[in-house]
């Protein structure tokens, strides 16, 4: 019978004039080498009898993150703790199938070796439902209590994670989500794909919440998606928001020229005068109209909201008087956004605007004129804004706008610094302090 130590670097078999090694290499796939990507496969070689066969890990790494001689990560790469015990437990299992061969007089060639692995982990597989497969059922899922527009972000995040494993040559599955993916899927989303960290910190906050799902159904035990740093990132960003004036200036403009921009314009005032979503726009109607309020059940909070009607929302009701719901027909956002610029413009809100954003490490400028950086949700933030410079207590915004924290509703506050010193300034004025 064969004699056998197994340790980190090499399987070794005596009794025999051949060793067997066990032994991590980096590999280039097809689609890092087209895309030029610093990233390389982390494959496991066993070789045995001069015959070698290659172990997918499913990890990527930068070779100078690698130790070469220690067949590790250095200590220096931000997730090697994880990184590098996933890579233990990697060639534990190979380790172990030769060790069982050995324990069954049987000879641990690379064709029966792999067989093994393929076996058992085809087993594990077959004993739960796969990571996509519990996706698609969560999505489904959400159908029955979450709105369309959340149910397609959803969507959207999946559809990310089918594109990462096709980039990073993975197979995603329940144990993949440690530290080492967040950084490789990190720098997919930011850097390959270009898009920015807030959209990244809203996949993650996705992803992890079908994790939790999952986990809290025993689907799966990985915990290391829960790591302090596998973290929702979030960037503040200087979106703007229209001030009275502003406002004002839209209201005034004559687009009878134009029905569709008219009505785009009014549904948007409407928006800036009682907080709600364009959503819940669309569906509002004459009965939900009571003594100078409107009352609404809002579609993505599923919460009763009571809004006093204000001048503004009032007169635009009396134009649409005669319509079948007494309101205006709202188009879908991307037709809104397009028509909301033109408006803007129109209304000469050209003031350079200047928008910074990251992507990843990546801090990106623009100087943009006012009106190109008006949509839809610009109106929730210039209800919210002017509201509460005129000294409305955040609490009573916060019961129309449907925010449940005061950290989400004062993302929604645009005020610049000198706003916020003035705003200030009438405070102390108003209670004798000046």
């Amino acid at each position: 019978m064969w004699g056998y130590v197994g340790f980190w670097g090499n399987v070794i078999v005596s009794n025999k004039p051949y060793m067997s090694t066990v032994k991590f290499i980096l590999s280039k796939s097809q689609h890092q080498r087209k895309v030029n990507s610093k990233s390389l496969m982390v494959m496991l070689r066993y070789t045995h009898n001069k015959q070698s066969v290659l172990f997918f890990t499913h990890k990527n790494i930068d070779d100078d993150c690698w130790d070469f001689n220690n067949q590790c990560g250095k200590k220096s790469y931000a997730s090697h703790l994880s990184f590098n015990t996933y890579l233990r437990t990697f060639k534990q299992k190979i380790d172990d199938i030769v060790n069982q061969c050995f324990i069954n007089s049987q000879n641990p060639s690379t064709v029966l070796v792999k067989q093994l692995f393929v076996e058992q982990q085809n087993n594990i597989a077959s004993t739960s439902v796969s990571f996509f497969d519990y996706c698609n059922q969560f999505i489904e899922q959400s159908k029955k209590h979450k709105c369309h527009s959340t149910i397609k972000t959803y969507k959207t995040v999946v559809n990310k994670l089918v594109q990462y494993q096709k980039y990073a040559n993975v197979n995603l599955h329940w144990d993949s989500f440690n530290l080492s993916f967040y950084y490789d899927f990190l720098h997919f989303y930011t850097s390959v794909q270009g898009y920015h960290t807030n959209g990244f910190g809203r996949a993650i906050r996705i992803l992890k919440g079908i994790l939790n799902d999952a986990f809290d159904k025993n689907i799966h035990q990985n915990t290391a998606y829960k790591h302090k740093k596998f973290k929702v990132l979030i960037e503040e960003v200087n979106n703007i928001y229209l001030t009275q004036d502003e406002l004002q200036r839209i209201i005034s403009l004559d687009l009878s020229f134009n029905a569709t921009m008219q009505s785009v314009r009014d549904a948007f005032i409407i928006g800036c005068y009682t907080g709600l979503r364009i959503s819940d726009i669309a569906k509002i109607n004459k009965e939900h109209v009571c003594n100078n309020t409107i009352k609404i059940k809002t579609q993505k909070t599923d919460q009763w909201v009571t809004i006093p009607l204000l001048e503004p929302v009032r007169n635009i009701m009396l134009s649409y008087r005669t319509s079948a719901n007494g309101f205006p027909t709202v188009c879908c956002s991307l037709t809104m956004n397009k028509y909301l610029k033109q408006i803007g413009e129109l209304a000469g809100l050209s003031d350079v605007v200047v928008k910074v954003r990251s992507k990843g490490k990546t801090r990106v400028e623009q100087r943009l004129p006012k009106f190109q950086l008006i949509t839809t949700h610009t109106a929730r933030r210039s209800f919210a804004t002017n509201l509460f410079k005129k000294g409305v207590p955040s609490r009573v915004i916060m019961l129309i706008t449907g925010h449940k924290t005061e950290k989400s509703f004062n993302s929604y506050i645009k005020i610049n610094s000198d706003e916020n010193a003035e705003l200030l300034l009438s405070y102390l004025s108003n209670d004798h302090l000046l």
